[in-house]
């Protein structure tokens, strides 16, 4: 039986970080809302509307390691915890953070899992009985001496939930911690951590199937307040909020159709990590055209991004070619070849953001192309403005999540590429939010692939889907064919 005494209370809190970061306004702004016990708190917003802050502050990260003002109550049990150190709140509160690597930290997937059970001081065989539980519960057995920076996106994410298994807090707060799994394993995330927690808040973008069964109650947060809340999916009242704020639309506008200026063949790529145990890749034939919209979708590890790495040369293939056909074009292609023409947004944007400030991450591919100063800095403010990018000067490092990314994207626009490859960039980001993104990148590159997990967005912002599994492509159809009863030998549960 739910007892209806909220586990966690959350009253009147507002913040601002320090001046020092640009950030200006508050962040969080009189945020109120209460999580009862045995439920779970679903929290929506867009890429910038204080979920992440919020979570921090709630955990006793912010604003003890980033400075800035604060004020109201946040209750646990009854207990005030905001001036509790998190190293004194984590058998109270665990936190999945949207950025796996801010998390990660050790060379080992069960040294990782073990690291916190160690500074609660458990006894050696309790750890090694909790690591292994864990890993096996998340479907990591066998991951024990497997560096994390080895595993895909999906896999942290996973890892960093059996982190949590271990050491069993009361809340849980998962932030945006469904975004890079594939749908099998948001679905047992969550039956996973509804078993093991006494309350979830679970903070997303996107509206979802999953979201609407599995939640109890439910707010929307825009610009750090929240501006509707509800204890059913279908209040009326909830529901035009989140529409009114682009969380509950899908993709509505057909995918790009270009002129095709060419195409790019794969033929026999094969490639196997060092060891030659585990995963290979396999592809015998595969054609990508300039002028179409593709996604690549499949379940985490099956080689989504090691394809993308092959494909724009950052990974070299151990058998097999690939070659550009039509303009300049019909021979393998070079690494530095494929480098110039195919561009590759990773899935953690922080991998290709390197320099101080907007202005300079955003003229960094533009220095070789001999443009003059006030050309150049036209088409730096024009990528700005189109990406909804802050003040030119701001520091990138301090950009929220979503508005790295769609910094990683505005560098892309900027260039001249006959292909680019999206690798899970609507992860954290509303359908209103993607949509836009890819629209804009779309006006300016004939061809587009996104590896997503998200299989509503594929049919809607895509011509074909290839469906990959165990380093193969196993079925390749149009997006306007897949629909429930297809046959496309996917997750029909996510359409």
């Amino acid at each position: 039986m739910i007892d209806h005494e909220p586990l966690l209370s959350v009253k009147d809190v507002s913040f601002r970080y320090p001046a020092a970061t640009g950030t200006g306004g508050l962040v969080l702004d009189g945020v109120g809302f209460r999580v009862t016990a045995g439920s779970t708190t679903v929290l929506l917003g867009r890429a910038d509307a204080g979920k992440t802050t919020l979570a921090r502050v709630i955990a006793g990260l912010v604003p003890r390691f980033t400075g800035g003002g604060i004020s109201g109550e946040i209750r646990l049990r009854g207990r005030g915890i905001r001036s509790v150190p998190p190293y004194d709140l984590v058998e109270s509160v665990g936190l999945v953070a949207q950025d796996s690597e801010e998390q990660l930290f050790t060379t080992r997937c069960d040294t990782e899992v073990a690291f916190a059970l160690e500074s609660l001081g458990l006894p050696r065989h309790q750890i090694g009985s909790r690591v292994s539980e864990s890993l096996e519960k998340v479907g990591l057995s066998g991951f024990d001496h497997r560096n994390p920076a080895t595993l895909s996106g999906g896999e942290k994410k996973r890892l960093l939930v059996a982190c949590l298994l271990a050491v069993r807090p009361d809340l849980w707060i998962l932030d945006e911690a469904l975004s890079e799994l594939d749908f099998d394993w948001k679905a047992r995330v969550l039956e996973i951590v509804s078993a093991t927690a006494g309350a979830v808040l679970l903070m997303e973008s996107r509206w979802s199937t999953l979201i609407e069964r599995r939640g109890s109650a439910f707010s929307l947060l825009g610009r750090g307040r929240v501006l509707a809340a509800a204890s059913s999916s279908t209040d009326e009242r909830l529901d035009a909020a989140l529409r009114s704020a682009g969380i509950r639309l899908s993709l509505h506008s057909a995918p790009v159709t270009a002129a095709p200026t060419g195409s790019l063949q794969v033929r026999g790529v094969r490639f196997r990590f060092p060891g030659g145990a585990g995963f290979a890749l396999d592809v015998d034939r595969l054609e990508i055209g300039f002028g179409e919209v593709c996604a690549l979708v499949g379940r985490n590890g099956s080689g989504k991004s090691t394809l993308a790495r092959i494909l724009c040369g950052l990974l070299p293939p151990q058998e097999g070619s690939i070659a550009f056909q039509g303009v300049g074009g019909g021979r393998p292609a070079l690494a530095r070849e494929l480098n110039a023409r195919i561009g590759y947004l990773f899935q953690n944007p922080d991998h290709q953001i390197f320099l101080p400030t907007v202005r300079e991450e955003l003229g960094l591919g533009l220095r070789g192309l001999h443009l003059s100063r006030a050309e150049t800095d036209a088409r730096v403010s024009e990528a700005a403005r189109c990406f909804d990018l802050p003040d030119l000067d701001f520091p990138p490092a301090l950009l929220s999540y979503g508005a790295r990314r769609r910094l990683q994207a505005a560098t892309y626009f900027l260039l001249s590429r006959d292909l680019l490859i999206l690798d899970e960039v609507d992860s954290g980001l509303s359908y209103g939010e993607i949509e836009d993104l890819v629209d804009r990148l779309a006006s300016r590159v004939p061809g587009l692939v996104l590896i997503t997990h998200d299989l509503a967005l594929a049919r809607s912002a895509c011509h074909r889907v290839l469906v990959m599994e165990r380093g193969m492509i196993i079925r390749d159809v149009t997006a306007s064919s897949l629909g429930p009863g297809s046959g496309a030998g996917i997750w029909e549960a996510d359409l």
